[in-house]
């Protein structure tokens, strides 16, 4: 049962997400005049939410029924630094710029993720700059995205 429940879920919420996007093809328009994409994009919405939550449920029921090593080692034991440190990037983008809060994070990400050494720092630095170098080059010069400059006012 709980392996039909995790395939049905990701099928429709598969399945929702292609109506969505046909729907918004279509147009949607506003509330006050809907357009021929309106009624099958909130369809497509409620049919994949309710996708969505099934497939938690499923995914919870599931890890709940593992023993208890199995579960954390499939969540991992730094997954709390991790959603810290991405918590604390997200506060001083604005502050500190994309370029260096992004270096900062990565770094960290690298270092905490491997041996801790400082070997592994000095790889740590490099694969981070050279991350953040490529993201920025693709969102700001092939997309033409602008992040936060911070500090750098580029």
């Amino acid at each position: 049962m709980k392996t039909l429940d995790l395939t049905s879920s990701l099928f429709w919420l598969f399945f929702s997400s292609l109506s969505f996007v046909g729907s918004l093809r279509m147009g949607i328009g506003t509330v006050e005049s809907p357009g021929m994409g309106f009624m099958p994009a909130a369809a497509s919405a409620l049919l994949g939410t309710l996708s969505a939550i099934l497939l938690v449920a499923t995914i919870m029921r599931k890890l709940q029924d593992m023993p208890v090593g199995t579960t954390a080692a499939i969540l991992g034991k730094g997954s709390l630094t991790v959603l810290i440190s991405i918590l604390i990037y997200s506060i001083m983008m604005p502050k500190l710029g994309y370029l260096i809060s992004t270096f900062l994070l990565m770094t960290f990400l690298y270092w905490y993720m491997d041996r801790h050494g400082v070997k592994v720092l000095l790889r740590s630095v490099v694969l981070s700059l050279l991350t953040t170098t490529i993201s920025y080059y693709l969102f700001t010069v092939l997309l033409n995205c602008p992040f936060p400059a911070g500090i750098l006012k580029l």
